[in-house]
């Protein structure tokens, strides 16, 4: 029982200082129940809180292949025309088509000079 209780409480030490993944994961959804449309909220933290999505589309950047069943997204994250704001999450919500066989959407979040930032796979959630 003894021994026990000090496992617990080197559990309990340990736990605080794990390291958890910084803001929210990007998610997607089929907007119907047999596939058609997904609507993607993509979220990327920035370095700064002067940084906005300034650009997305379906496709991958030059250079970069995707495997299979995957449809690929491009985010350009750059200087936010607005100015600065409060937060460094930057989020993106879009509409992306695809088959109905579709299983993954790859992210890649990259600079106006087309350098990538981050590169994201999310599953593709049902209802």
């Amino acid at each position: 029982m003894r021994i026990l209780a000090l496992a617990l409480f080197a559990v309990a030490l340990a736990l605080p200082s794990t390291a958890f993944a910084e803001g929210p994961g990007s998610f997607a959804r089929y907007k119907g129940y047999y596939g058609g449309a997904i609507r993607l909220e993509a979220n990327y933290v920035a370095r700064d809180t002067c940084q906005a999505a300034i650009d997305a589309r379906r496709g991958a950047p030059p250079g970069q292949a995707v495997a299979p069943l995957t449809i690929p997204v491009t985010i350009v994250i750059g200087p936010n025309p607005r100015g600065c704001g409060q937060s460094r999450l930057v989020q993106r919500v879009m509409t992306v088509g695809g088959p109905t066989s579709t299983e993954l959407i790859q992210i890649f979040f990259v600079n106006p000079a087309g350098r990538i930032l981050k590169i994201e796979k999310i599953s593709i959630s049902t209802f």
